[in-house]
């Protein structure tokens, strides 16, 4: 039995590639909300979603500190209904429902109708 063992560089693109390869899990439904609950690996939703449609981004896997060891999903999201103060963005695998894969929150970005954030999520997986 080996005493250490490691994913490899290619091991890292492997695992991104995994999560793009446009298959019915692909999380690349992106939706915000208003929550301000730090974000946390129990989370199965957006604390406080908006109404608004979720987006599909598009997904690629790029350089971070190895070749594709980063699954990276860019989107915009359109305010539709009234102005409200985004805190919140999350990545799932269904456009309505779904698996939650990604929460983020971070400081207040007020919107109003018609206004869009332009959103790049990037999930790096690294060496512990």
């Amino acid at each position: 039995m080996a005493d250490t063992a490691c994913v490899t560089n290619n091991g890292l693109g492997m695992v991104t590639g995994l999560i793009k390869v446009g298959a019915a899990t692909e999380p690349h439904h992106m939706g915000w909300g208003i929550g301000v609950t730090t974000a946390a690996v129990a989370d199965a939703t957006l604390q406080s979603a908006s109404a608004e449609a979720r987006t599909t981004g598009t997904s690629s896997q790029v350089l971070t500190n190895t070749a594709n060891d980063t699954y990276q999903l860019v989107g915009s999201i359109v305010c539709t209904g009234a102005g409200k103060a985004i805190t919140e963005v999350g990545l799932f695998d269904d456009a309505t429902a779904g698996t939650l894969f990604l929460r983020a929150t971070f400081s207040v970005i007020n919107v109003s109708v018609g206004d869009s954030i332009s959103f790049t999520v990037k999930t790096v997986f690294a060496y512990a």
